[in-house]
């Protein structure tokens, strides 16, 4: 699965780079919209047909949000400490962090503060999601179901929740879903409360 998804990145970076009329290029942000909509949808029907959803929450219960807690802690942790040892402060380099993946959202709050800073940011929030998608098997295998769901950071709700149903179990998908909406409402809050610092 992974392997087809990054053959379709490359696909339609070529496509949209030499192929494709600017026509449909205007139409392509609704059409990503509609296509992650159904993956999703087809993500809950495969959930509802396990039958385990409810139940799984229930036996889960409020301990499902420590994870994503513990992801936001130890992804600002990372980032303060990764600063030493490049040329931005603390604060802008947990700002960056902040986006937990959400590419399209974070740079925008950040580019108030710097250009160079939102750029920093977009680069690191799609590398974040495109690390997920590729190391999310392999982190499944070897280290644990739920620790890869700490990969694609806001992804693991929408783009990424395919790709841990796939490699993990069904009960997983829960904590996936679960990380991905804490994560995403996060980066509202963190992003400027880091900037600000």
């Amino acid at each position: 699965m992974t392997k087809g998804i990054l053959i379709s990145v490359v696909l339609g970076v070529l496509a949209g780079g030499w192929i494709l009329p600017e026509a449909f290029l205007e139409a392509s942000g609704n059409l990503l919209i509609v296509g992650l909509c159904l993956l999703i949808f087809f993500v809950g029907v495969d959930m509802g047909r396990e039958g385990t959803v409810v139940s799984s929450f229930k036996k889960v219960g409020p301990r499902v949000l420590v994870f994503p807690l513990a992801i936001v802690m130890g992804t600002l942790l990372a980032a303060f400490i990764v600063s030493f040892f490049l040329p931005i402060t603390a604060r802008e380099s947990m700002a960056v962090s902040a986006g937990f993946g959400w590419y399209t959202f974070a740079p925008i709050i950040l580019a108030e503060y710097s250009a160079e800073i939102s750029a920093l940011s977009f680069m690191h929030n799609v590398m974040r999601e495109l690390l997920g998608i590729v190391l999310i098997p392999v982190v499944a295998k070897y280290v644990g179901f739920v620790e890869c769901t700490s990969l694609p950071g806001g992804g693991a709700m929408d783009v990424c929740l395919p790709i841990v149903e796939k490699a993990t179990a069904p009960n997983i998908t829960i904590y996936s879903f679960i990380t991905g909406v804490v994560l995403s409402i996060s980066v509202p809050i963190m992003v400027p409360l880091m900037i600000g610092l």
